[in-house]
C-alpha cells in the first residue's frame, strides 16, 4: 500500500513540476509533419494562428517572412521561406498541360492551401520548346541549346539550372526530376552571378525582355530547403520605373548565401499570393491569369 501512495505522489509531482515548466499561456502542439504525396492536389490547410501578421507564417512544417524594400527605384518584395520536406515545394496547373487554360494566381493559391505562391513560367507560350515537369511528371523535353536555360527541382527539393542544355544533358540529370522549368535565363548559378547581353536573346523566341525595365520574378535556393522569391515591380507600378535582367540580378545577388536563382516569368505575370492575397505590384490594376504556379505548402497535420 505504501508503494502505491508513492507512485501517485511521484507522478502528481512530475505534472506538478511540468506545470511549472511550461510557460503561461504557452500553446502545446500536437500532430506531425507529414510528407505530401505527389499527386495530391493540395497541402495541408494552414494554421488560422499561423499567420503571425501580414508578413509572416509559421508552423511545425514551414516558415515565411516577407521583406519590403527599393533599389534602382524600384519598390521590390522578397519572401523566405523554409520547410521540413520537399514535398511541400509544389507546383499547380490551371487546368492540365495538354489542354492548357488560365486562371488567377489567388484562385490556384486558394485551391492548393498554399501558405505561399508565385507564378511559373506559363509553360503554354513556350511553343514546345524546353523541359516541363511537374510533380514528377515529365511532360516535355525539347531543348534547344540556343535559347533557354532550363531549371530542374530535385526529389531533395534543391534546384539546378542547366545553360542551355540539349536533350541528352537533360536525359542524363543525374537526379530525379519533380519540376522542370523553361524560361530563365539563370541569374545565379552554383554561387556565380551571370550577366546576359540583352542583344543576345532572340525577341522572337526568348521574351525575358532583357534590356526592358519590366516586373521580374525569381526562385532562389540558399541552403537545404531554405528558399527566396523575389518580385519587383515594373513601370505601371506607382513609384517604380522597374527593372532590367541585370538590375534584377543585382537585387537578387544583394541577398546573401544564394546559391542558385532563376528567372520567371514577369510583366503582368508577376504574381506573389500569401494568406490568399497578391502582396506584389498591390497598386497595379494589371494582373494576368496564370496557367501555372509554384507554391510552399504547410505539412503539418494537426490531427
Amino acid at each position: 500500500m505504501m508503494k502505491y501512495v508513492g507512485r501517485v505522489a511521484l507522478i502528481l509531482l512530475l505534472l506538478l513540476c511540468i506545470v511549472l515548466l511550461v510557460p503561461s499561456g504557452a500553446i502545446v502542439a500536437y500532430g506531425e509533419v507529414v510528407e505530401i504525396p505527389l499527386n495530391a492536389k493540395k497541402g495541408m490547410e494552414p494554421l488560422k494562428d499561423g499567420y503571425l501578421s501580414d508578413l509572416e507564417y509559421e508552423d511545425p512544417s514551414i516558415s515565411v517572412k516577407i521583406e519590403k524594400g527599393r533599389m534602382y527605384e524600384t519598390n521590390y518584395v522578397a519572401a523566405r521561406v523554409k520547410i521540413a520536406n520537399a514535398s511541400q515545394l509544389r507546383t499547380v496547373m490551371a487546368a492540365g498541360y495538354y489542354s492548357p487554360s488560365t486562371l488567377m494566381g489567388t484562385t490556384m493559391a486558394k485551391r492548393t492551401n498554399a501558405v505561399l505562391a508565385i507564378n511559373g513560367d506559363f509553360f503554354s507560350s513556350r511553343n514546345g520548346h524546353g523541359f516541363v515537369a511537374r510533380q514528377g511528371k515529365v511532360y516535355r523535353t525539347a531543348c534547344d541549346p540556343m535559347i533557354y536555360d532550363i531549371l530542374i527541382i530535385d526529389e531533395n527539393g534543391d534546384m539546378h539550372i542547366l545553360e542551355k542544355p540539349d536533350n541528352a544533358a537533360v536525359k542524363a540529370f543525374p537526379g530525379t526530376p519533380i519540376q522542370g522549368f523553361t524560361f530563365g535565363p539563370g541569374l545565379i548559378v552554383n554561387g556565380e552571378v551571370r550577366r546576359h547581353d540583352p542583344a543576345s536573346f532572340n525577341a522572337d523566341t526568348f521574351d525575358c525582355a532583357a534590356g526592358k525595365a519590366a516586373q521580374r520574378m525569381c526562385l532562389a535556393q540558399v541552403g537545404p530547403l531554405e528558399y527566396l522569391c523575389i518580385s519587383s515591380e515594373g513601370p505601371e507600378d506607382p513609384g517604380s520605373v522597374g527593372m532590367t535582367l541585370d538590375q534584377f540580378t543585382d537585387l537578387v545577388a544583394s541577398f546573401e548565401g544564394i546559391q542558385n536563382a532563376y528567372n520567371l516569368d514577369g510583366g503582368s505575370s508577376s504574381t506573389m499570393v500569401f494568406n490568399g492575397d497578391k502582396i506584389n505590384s498591390p497598386n497595379n490594376p494589371k494582373r494576368r491569369p496564370l496557367c501555372d504556379m509554384i507554391y510552399f505548402a504547410s505539412a503539418w497535420d494537426a490531427e
